[in-house]
């Protein structure tokens, strides 16, 4: 049980905080609001709505990325080395929760699920299986 808790519980912790911000509190008005309170003295509303676009799409990535990773992980569990068998899980698995937190988002007023995020999630979580092929082949 130890062992599957070591392996499993990063994963849920992780897809928990991801789900946790489905709310309307990291909605796009509000991140724009945050960097136009740090860098609306230097851009124009234009150039905000840029870099909160890419802010958020590089959030998508990156926390895909980890959730990938850390599914990969979880489904290799004491074994070492590669398999396309753990990293398939580990994008199913971030797809998964991607299409539960854009379902989610359709729910909230001020958010709005989508599916090209979803597709973007995936990218992310496949970005990790791509390090973990490469991390496997250096070996």
């Amino acid at each position: 049980m130890r062992t599957v808790l070591r392996y499993w519980l990063p994963l849920l912790i992780w897809s928990a905080l991801i789900l946790s911000t489905s709310n309307d509190t990291f909605s796009s008005p509000h991140t724009g609001g945050i960097i136009s309170g740090l860098l609306g003295h230097f851009l124009t509303p234009q150039q905000i709505d840029v870099v909160n676009v890419c802010f958020r799409k590089t959030a998508h990535v990156t926390g895909y990325a980890i959730l990938g990773g850390l599914a990969f992980r979880a489904s290799r569990g004491e074994r070492r080395g590669y398999s396309s068998r753990w990293a398939i899980a580990g994008i199913a698995i971030a797809v998964l929760v991607a299409s539960i937190d854009e379902w989610h988002q359709t729910l909230i007023p001020s958010r709005g699920g989508s599916v090209a995020d979803v597709l973007l999630d995936a990218c992310g979580a496949g970005v990790a299986q791509l390090i973990a092929a490469l991390r496997n082949a250096r070996r």
